[in-house]
């Protein structure tokens, strides 16, 4: 009995790292730190993977969070809060190709910045309006416009800064 208790004596400080040479205590904590990396980057890989194949509606979900939390990476995040929902009724799409579009705002400027491809050659007056939720106009912003066929520009409409451009819930836009 006093072998077996003794053995295990031993076997208990031969573990314990009181008895490590500082060497040794640095070399485990780096085995244990790299098993910590390797538990969690196989959790995100995982997390990855499930969001690959479980439906696009997931990804869009974490696209959208990841621009709302880094607005200024926009690559790769179409409906984060930077981007705009520009409508046109069909006599503009007959006109115009809408590319991409942007909000800017901060405490004295609000915008939108729209990129035009024109179709035909355009000089005349466009309007950009703004909506809410409840479809009630917020704001209103024309610029002239001046393309050649098939030219294409950025145009940027500034509204009254007193504008809420948060709570634009999309933005339309026609010409006369």
């Amino acid at each position: 009995m006093k072998r077996i208790t003794l053995s295990v004596l031993v076997m208990l400080l031969s573990s314990c790292s009181l008895f490590l040479s500082d060497e040794e205590k640095k070399e485990k904590a780096e085995k244990e730190g790299n098993a910590l990396i390797s538990i969690k980057s196989k959790l995100l890989k995982g997390a990855g993977e499930a969001l690959k194949t479980d439906g696009k509606d997931a990804v869009e979900v974490a696209t959208e969070g990841v621009g709302e939390v880094a607005k200024a990476l926009t690559t790769g995040f179409d409906k984060s809060l930077s981007q705009a929902k520009i409508v046109a009724d069909s006599t503009f799409l007959k006109t115009f190709e809408i590319g991409r579009s942007e909000k800017f705002y901060n405490d004295t400027v609000k915008k939108i910045t729209v990129y035009l491809i024109a179709n035909k050659a355009f000089d005349k007056k466009i309007k950009l309006k703004a909506f809410d939720q409840e479809k009630k106009e917020i704001g209103r912003s024309v610029k002239n416009v001046v393309i050649d066929a098939d030219g294409a520009k950025y145009i940027d409409f500034e509204f009254d800064k007193r504008m809420p451009m948060l709570q634009a819930s999309y933005f339309e836009i026609s010409h006369n």
